[in-house]
């Protein structure tokens, strides 16, 4: 039923918990957990040099890798193994293009708990989600 679950994560105490519920529905689902972490896009407008840009996208990349070290960590102390990804782009739509594009059947997401006028402002990631995924998306507070 739910063999392929999907957890943005972003080093946050709301998303380690999301994380949580994921382990645990992993564990007893026998599915599969995948990590993703949506970075915005290192600055490139003064860069004219494609080797430099090549060695700043791999230091960036590098450094978003280690929101992964506490994930992965709580995922060996289970038993459990998970898949870990870094894309660029607006957080929202990307978590549920891949969503789509890794075929998952649950995201598993944390809530910030803004307030509704904040939200109205400026969006949420966890609202985006929720309103254009098209797999069940649990919301964790």
């Amino acid at each position: 039923m739910f063999s392929k679950i999907l957890v943005p994560v972003d080093g946050s105490e709301n998303s380690k918990r999301a994380f949580n519920y994921a382990l645990y529905l992993s564990k007893n689902l026998k599915g599969e957990v995948t990590i993703l972490n949506v970075a915005d896009a290192p600055p490139t407008v003064y860069l004219q040099s494609q080797k430099v840009l090549d060695e700043l996208l791999e230091k960036y990349s590098k450094a978003r890798e280690k929101v992964f070290d506490d994930y992965q960590e709580l995922a060996e102390r289970e038993s459990i193994r998970i898949k870990t990804k870094i894309i660029f782009g607006n957080p929202g739509q990307e978590i549920v293009k891949f969503s789509l594009k890794d075929e998952s059947d649950m995201i598993v997401i944390g809530n910030r708990g803004m307030g509704h006028l904040k939200e109205m402002i400026i969006g949420s990631v966890s609202s985006t989600v929720i309103h254009d995924a098209k797999c069940p998306v649990l919301l964790v507070k």
